[in-house]
């Protein structure tokens, strides 16, 4: 991974971790239930508004399409197109319900499919079905001998609360009463259509699907909620499990509904929190308030204590355990910063080549880690010193350097002829290995460095055929090396070079001497 990634990574978990450390000890200070159920109450409450929110626009939607409608145009065909767009358009809704002059309408979600009922005899025990695919072309029909919903009392209770619901949805909470029933909620307006005459309709919510129902999944294993209407009062369980267990819930239920009864008579315009015994075990309920105009006055959330107590310290656990997660990353993320790319782990201690090892080298002849230069500064055409050799010398080191490291043989001819140091040694005040070794460090000293010189080089002067050569063992080094150096008009440059085959190359492209010090030095 890119060196400045594993740094900025590190710095982030750090920061992270403090954070959650910061949290860690904020959550542990003491949290009390009756701020637990109320935060709980204010999520759950947040939602349900949403919610109610996004009815109103299908409420509002349904009527203005519905009101310029001649009756005689409600025809299953068409109810069908229309409540299969309406259903699109509202992934969270279940189903859609007509109550015509009439006839009764429903139209529902079934898996992959739709199903759908058009009756003009009201029935309040035989239901006819058509299946329908995508393109609403049926694919099965029968009757069903229970009828969840549509019956001539439930019509008629519900025709009568919106004559006093003043435009507002009137809820109703249906449990199912078999393991394959559904609960549902369902939200009714009505309308008048073109002509004058009345439908109600009704928008059908699943009351517990995940994702998109009517109650989201909350933090609690067991919590009841209560729903206040202007005409009623819905308390139920808010997982499905729980509603098997009606006779466990039932004396829990009774008593939110007497502090219910209490919370309407002293305060209904205010949100309030209860703290009651029941069977034993405390409970808290916290009411809270809902818009009026979506046909629900408030909503209440129940729950035991010891499952609140369970909550307030899950977070503080939860805190701590990301605290110790994002601490090891961190760390580990400083441990890879402080180790070496494999290829520099080599130091001047390790392993001096033999002379056996040295002249296989020769015979392999240079390549991208293996160069050979005849002298250190006597020059073998000119028959005299010259300086520019010296430089070669840097040249090599630092491209070896600034690549994968590599040995420089001196005393070495390009084709692997051993030619020895004596010659350079002659050109020097003190004429042997010490004088040589001394003026070499001092070149190389004086151009990257001593910190450099120290870490990365290893020079020794093994006898060869006779013949002494020198053998520079270079390491990759940790950060780019430039060579000093002047240009043609005598202007000091910095030039920056690497190995190319068995040549050192010179890089003169900024960009290239960017995005190979990125790829190369940042790894």
């Amino acid at each position: 991974m890119n060196r400045k990634i594993r740094y900025w990574a590190s710095g982030i978990f750090l920061l992270a971790t403090l954070i959650s450390l910061g949290l860690y000890f904020s959550v542990s200070e003491k949290t009390y239930s009756d701020q637990t159920i109320k935060t709980l109450s204010d999520k759950l409450q947040a939602y349900v508004i949403g919610f109610l929110n996004e009815n109103q626009k299908a409420f509002d939607t349904l009527k203005t399409d519905f009101q310029v409608l001649n009756p005689a145009k409600l025809t299953p065909d068409f109810l069908n197109r229309y409540a299969q767009k309406t259903l699109q358009n509202h992934p969270e809704m279940q189903g859609l319900i007509f109550y015509g002059p009439h006839f009764h309408f429903l139209f529902a979600r079934d898996k992959k499919y739709w199903v759908s009922t058009y009756d003009t005899i009201f029935n309040d025990t035989l239901t006819n079905w058509v299946r329908m695919d995508n393109h609403l072309k049926v694919v099965s029909s029968w009757t069903d001998t229970y009828n969840y919903f549509v019956d001539d009392v439930s019509i008629n209770r519900t025709q009568k609360m919106l004559q006093n619901a003043k435009g507002k949805p009137i809820w109703k909470v249906l449990l199912g009463e078999g393991s394959r029933q559904k609960d549902l909620i369902l939200s009714s307006g009505k309308l008048k259509l073109n002509g004058g005459k009345d439908l109600v309709f009704a928008f059908v919510y699943n009351l517990r699907r995940k994702n998109s129902a009517f109650f989201p999944m909350v933090d609690v294993a067991h919590p009841v909620v209560s729903l206040i209407t202007p005409f009623d009062r819905f308390t139920v369980p808010l997982y499905r499990n729980d509603s098997t267990a009606a006779k466990e819930k039932k004396p829990l239920i009774q008593q939110i509904n007497r502090l219910l009864n209490d919370w309407s008579k002293t305060s209904p315009s205010q949100e309030k929190s209860y703290l009651f015994v029941q069977n034993g075990k405390r409970y808290w309920m916290h009411v809270a308030l809902l818009p009026g105009s979506s046909g629900m006055n408030a909503l209440a959330y129940v729950t035991a204590e010891k499952e609140l107590k369970t909550i307030e310290h899950f977070q503080s656990d939860i805190f701590g355990y990301a605290a110790l997660f994002f601490g090891i990353l961190a760390l580990l993320g400083f441990i890879s910063l402080r180790k070496k790319n494999p290829d520099t782990k080599k130091n001047p201690g390790d392993k001096i080549l033999n002379e056996h090892e040295i002249v296989d080298i020769i015979k392999g002849g240079e390549n991208e880690q293996t160069e050979f230069k005849s002298s250190l500064r006597w020059d073998y055409r000119e028959q005299k010193v010259n300086p520019a050799l010296e430089t070669v010398i840097l040249k090599s080191i630092s491209a070896f350097a600034n690549g994968k490291g590599g040995i420089l043989l001196i005393g070495v001819q390009d084709d692997g002829e051993i030619l020895g140091l004596q010659p350079d040694f002659d050109t020097l005040k003190k004429k042997d290995v010490d004088g040589f070794e001394l003026h070499l460090r001092r070149l190389i000293k004086n151009q990257f460095g001593i910190s450099f010189t120290t870490a990365h080089l290893q020079i020794y002067f093994p006898v060869i055929d006779g013949k002494t050569i020198c053998v520079i063992q270079v390491t990759p080094s940790h950060h780019p090396l430039y060579l000093k150096t002047k240009n043609k008009n005598g202007t000091p440059v910095e030039k920056f070079y690497v190995r190319m085959g068995n040549a050192s190359q010179e890089i003169s492209s900024l960009r290239e001497i960017q995005n190979y010090i990125k790829n190369r030095f940042e790894l």
